[in-house]
């Protein structure tokens, strides 16, 4: 970025890990002026010694995207900015059987009416400057669906048709929207940050072996061929490079291929794989959970 322009600000949302800890070091690295929000405060840590280690700085804003009074006060402090990264964003695994009421509403408070209050609170200030970018991390999820996060997926596809939406309505005034839809890739919201419904392990659910069967592939097949987190991001850095970005950008080699394998004709044959894995991943669940029960009972009766 020249030194004679102005520094662009960008407001990044979910900065405690992941996604937008990264975007956010990275559009530091690159000149903007950014700030940085996460929800909870307690892992600014990970933030700062990124940034430090980068010879950076960002300013780093406590932010919960459910809070409107909280946004309201964002919007107030650092509006307008030039570029709305909305990356916040949450899931619970488990059959959609199993979720509960409040647990949905969560995930869509936070993946959805979160991402629309922060967009309908920063924009107006765009729109009064004649210039922005709002760029939305949805997922490949928000285009085909995911089997035992139905509730994210769900989120993921109302944010991809509300991008669609507010693109048309903003360009009269020259603030693009646009929708980053990556595939799997490696960020704690598949490993350390991973969320079950709480009737995950129901026993008197129909869906228990499979739910089980779902994690176990999680972690032995979907994370260990998952694409690096930098790649999310130096999509997010293009996008937010350019004077006429695309509407859509899919990241990850399973994205393009799921979205080629539907314009074929082929997706039926991809869901029948992945049943046939879940089915294998199921069974060996199940036989891993006979075999501790048997062993626990042993226990007791050696005692």
């Amino acid at each position: 970025m020249s030194t004679n322009t102005p520094r662009k600000r960008v407001l990044i949302t979910g900065c405690s890990s992941g996604f937008g800890l990264l975007t956010a070091v990275e559009a530091a690295k690159a000149g903007y002026d950014v700030i940085a929000t996460m929800r909870n405060m307690k892992k600014a840590d990970y933030l700062e010694k990124a940034l430090n280690q980068a010879g950076v700085t960002a300013v780093i804003e406590h932010l919960d995207v459910t809070d409107k009074a909280q946004i309201a006060q964002i919007a107030k402090k650092h509006s307008p900015v030039d570029v709305l990264v909305n990356n916040a964003g949450m899931s619970i695994l488990g059959s959609f059987l199993d979720i509960t009421d409040e647990e949905m509403s969560r995930v869509f408070e936070t993946n959805y009416f979160g991402v629309v209050a922060m967009t309908r609170a920063m924009v107006p200030g765009m729109i009064k400057a004649g210039s922005g970018l709002v760029i939305n991390v949805t997922s490949l999820a928000g285009r085909i669906g995911h089997p035992f996060n139905a509730t994210y997926s769900a989120t993921k596809h109302a944010l991809v048709g509300f991008c669609r939406s507010i693109r048309v309505e903003l360009e009269p005034f020259n603030v693009h929207v646009v929708s980053v839809e990556p595939g799997y890739h490696k960020t704690e919201i598949l490993r350390a940050n991973v969320n079950i419904t709480e009737n995950f392990y129901n026993p008197d659910s129909p869906m228990l072996q499979y739910n089980r069967g779902f994690l176990r592939l999680m972690r032995d097949v979907i994370i260990p061929h998952a694409g690096e987190a930098q790649h999310v991001v130096r999509t997010i850095l293009r996008v937010m490079q350019k004077s006429h970005p695309r509407p859509h950008y899919l990241v990850g080699r399973d994205a393009h291929f799921a979205i080629a394998a539907r314009w074929l004709g082929l997706i039926g044959l991809a869901e029948k794989e992945v049943r046939h894995k879940l089915e294998v991943a199921a069974r060996r669940e199940t036989r891993r959970a006979e075999g501790k029960r048997k062993r626990r009972r042993g226990a007791d009766k050696e005692s």
